[in-house]
């Protein structure tokens, strides 16, 4: 069998390497992921990352020439469980790599915001902003708590440039503390005026921004309702423009369902007119939750990925679903990655999605449950449903995380084999059409 990548070696720095057995019968990992690619079979290790070309054998013993193969843990002995060794493997791992210190805060300085999307899962909660005093205890929380070698601010909401003063606060008092920073924004991206992006630019250190489009004008105009007049569709072109144009990383977060679809090659075709610095520019489909939860998230999945290509064919770069990581996946997401979320009121949440009883403290009253956070987001409690599944490893044993879909399995295995394809075809491109300055003459 021919190997495509090699498992990952910081894994096996940490787990010993198997040692095959005599007299011992073993069969493909549940791990083992099987896919075609040009009409090659293809199977990848979703635990240790490596990846061959063929087929694995049903059942083999030491000695018969697949030794290798049970040494790196796509094969393994009949009967046992994956999973417990999965869930070891992990708990290893995090405490190998345990940060002192938190990832990263994503700060909601005011829920309010000047659209009212149609699909917004924030709806019926309180629109709410940070009090003075509320800025204040959230800077000193981020100072005594963050590393000092750096802080990743994440900017969210509600729509958090309706408060470029908190912003600016929070911004000023770690600079003037002499700690490094940078911060990425999420936006509906209307309300980026010069004045807002010379901010960006300067004291805030933005280096990305994720603004969200609903499709062609019609159906944005439909979805975003936003307050007022505004022409908000052409602004928030114009704006995207203007953040590319300024050496900002844009990502583009394009919702979509059935019902905006039929708009999207409209909606590329003026986003190709307005932008200029493509290059900046990262589009991607994301299906809403409620098409995600629903029966038909695998047909509707399946009109993503093929509508892909009119991304690229605009100039602007596509963003894959799932990039299979090289590596073993010690953390899935900002919970179980120890980032927190900080609220309008100063309550702290796991991450933005998190239902209000996975709250675990406040920090303008100073009650503040690190073990509640940790309790709720443990990971070596895998779901019955996750159990069986070969992308376990590149998912989550998160177990209260609070994303569905309809059909879990079938479309993380969809994308991560559209990811997988993508990887291999570029290899084989690099191998059959390397560059100039690569050759030797």
């Amino acid at each position: 069998m021919k190997e495509i990548f090699s498992p990952d070696t910081f894994l096996f720095k940490v787990l010993p390497k198997a040692k095959p057995c005599t007299g011992v019968t073993y069969v493909p990992s549940r791990f083992a992921f099987s896919f075609e690619c040009d009409g090659k079979q293809y199977v990848t290790s979703t635990l240790t990352k490596q990846c061959i070309e063929g087929v694995l054998p049903e059942t083999v013993k030491a000695g018969e020439g697949f030794d290798s193969l049970i040494e790196t843990y796509m094969l393994v002995p009949e009967g046992k469980d994956e999973v417990a060794f999965y869930e070891s493997i992990s708990s290893m791992m995090r405490l190998f790599s345990k940060k002192k210190r938190i990832g990263g805060f994503i700060i909601l300085p005011t829920l309010h915001c000047n659209a009212r999307c149609i699909y917004c899962y924030e709806e019926g909660r309180a629109q709410s902003k940070m009090t003075p005093e509320t800025v204040e205890a959230t800077l000193r929380y981020i100072l005594d708590n963050c590393d000092k070698n750096g802080i990743k601010l994440n900017w969210f909401g509600g729509e958090p440039l309706l408060c470029p003063e908190i912003i600016d606060r929070i911004s000023d008092g770690i600079r003037e503390a002499g700690i490094p920073y940078r911060s990425n924004v999420v936006t509906n991206g209307s309300l980026i005026t010069p004045e807002i992006l010379e901010k960006m630019q300067g004291p805030w250190h933005t280096r990305n921004i994720q603004v969200s489009m609903d499709g062609a004008e019609p159906d944005y105009i439909a979805r975003k309702r936003y307050y007022g007049d505004l022409d908000a569709y052409h602004a928030v072109m114009q704006n995207i423009s203007r953040l590319s144009e300024a050496g900002i990383t844009v990502a583009l977060r394009v919702n979509v369902d059935e019902g905006n679809w039929s708009g999207i090659p409209q909606f590329l075709n003026d986003l190709k007119q307005w932008v200029d610095h493509k290059d900046r520019v990262h589009v991607y489909f994301s299906p809403l939750m409620a098409v995600r939860a629903g029966e038909g998230d695998i047909a509707f999945w399946k009109k993503v990925l093929a509508a892909n290509p009119l991304i690229a064919e605009a100039g602007f770069k596509p963003v894959p679903y799932t990039e299979p990581v090289m590596k073993f996946r010690i953390h899935r997401c900002m919970a179980d990655s120890g980032s927190v979320v900080i609220a309008p009121d100063g309550g702290l949440y796991p991450c933005e999605h998190c239902a209000a009883e996975s709250c675990y403290g406040n920090i303008v009253s100073g009650t503040i449950d690190m073990a509640a956070r940790e309790e709720y987001c443990r990971t070596d409690r895998t779901r019955a449903m996750c159990r069986e599944c070969p992308m376990l490893p590149e998912c989550t044993s998160f177990a209260n995380c609070p994303w569905v879909d309809y059909h879990c399995r079938e479309s993380h295995e969809m994308l991560a084999a559209e990811a997988l394809r993508r990887i291999i075809r570029n290899q084989q491109d690099l191998t059959e059409n390397p560059d100039e300055d690569d050759l030797i003459c």
